[in-house]
């Protein structure tokens, strides 16, 4: 009996569907007002999250094993980060917000098409390093804006490496 849980073959993992689903609130409105986040970023994020989860497609597997394992992730939204205002009359309030992206997977056997667990990851830019930027002169001054692409790169990049370690920790 022991025998058979020590010589258990190890989960294989594969990549189902990719895709991105990005909601309507009021900061998804302010990013996209002239100066916010670009449109093409949505493309560019996915063609990232497809680099960084270099995984065999779960399509090309033609005899899936007992063992094996394939997620699907859905990059649910994300905020590039910035700073305005709300003006209320002779009262200004400034509203900042930070970088963060949310990713959410579901992991499910191969051969069932049963899901095993769904996973959630959010990263965001601590906010020290968010406010040194969005307070330099440079964003200030406006020749900048507070937040990079590859920043927002680097927190896809720390996202996928925690979902993928949650991943197969649970397969």
């Amino acid at each position: 009996m022991f025998r058979k849980l020590l010589k258990r073959e190890p989960a294989r993992l594969f990549l189902g569907a990719l895709s991105i689903t990005t909601g309507r609130n009021l900061i998804r409105h302010l990013e996209s007002l002239p100066g916010g986040a670009p449109p093409a970023l949505d493309r560019a994020l996915l063609v990232e999250l497809t680099e960084l989860l270099s995984f065999p497609m779960a399509a090309t597997v033609e005899a899936p094993r007992s063992t094996d394992m394939a997620f699907d992730v859905v990059l649910q939204g994300y905020r590039f980060g910035s700073a305005t205002d709300l003006s209320l009359d002779a009262v200004g309030l400034p509203m900042y917000w930070r970088l963060k992206i949310r990713l959410a997977a579901r992991l499910f056997d191969l051969q069932s098409n049963k899901t095993k667990t769904t996973f959630h990851v959010t990263q965001k830019m601590p906010w020290p390093v968010y406010l040194n930027r969005a307070l330099s002169w440079r964003v200030l001054v406006g020749l900048e804006r507070p937040a990079r692409r590859s920043e927002m790169e680097a927190l896809l990049r720390q996202a996928c490496e925690k979902l993928v370690a949650r991943l197969r920790d649970a397969a």
